[in-house]
């Protein structure tokens, strides 16, 4: 497996594969939430397996306080550590450009994944007309 950090650019097209398959076509996620604005300004991460995207993230920093969105990993890819890499590489990624504070929202169902990586939840959970539980969780990292 080879971990690629790259523009949108350099890697949005297998970024976006996936992500579409992972959030609209298995859950049913609106498009324009998936793929928007954001993604020219964002740095990506993406996992590659046999050349095939396996995950991806997204990072980007508002001020002081950097985020992590849009972590999605191939379904046959699930439960193999792929999307912990991903998320390592992430969290590497922003520590080595000064970020202390990582803020992602996590559905519901996945927030132990992110825990595992020492996030907590950090506010109220929001929960849309869809079923989605969105839980805002962030990472301290030390300086």
């Amino acid at each position: 497996m080879e971990i690629k950090t790259g523009t949108y650019s350099a890697l949005g097209k297998a970024a976006d594969e996936l992500r579409r398959l992972v959030f609209i076509d298995e859950q049913g996620v609106p498009e324009e939430e998936v793929l928007d604005a954001l993604n020219l300004q964002a740095v990506h991460i993406v996992a590659f397996d046999g050349g095939k995207p396996a995950a991806t993230a997204r990072v980007w920093s508002s001020g002081d306080v950097w985020r992590i969105g849009l972590v999605a990993v191939a379904k046959a890819k699930r439960r193999r550590h792929v999307g912990e890499s991903v998320m390592r590489a992430a969290i590497k990624y922003i520590a080595s450009n000064g970020g202390r504070e990582i803020l992602l929202t996590a559905q519901q169902e996945v927030c132990g994944f992110y825990e595992k990586l020492d996030f907590a939840p950090c506010g109220e959970a929001e929960v849309f007309e869809s079923g989605f539980v969105l839980v805002p969780m962030k990472l301290c990292l030390s300086p």
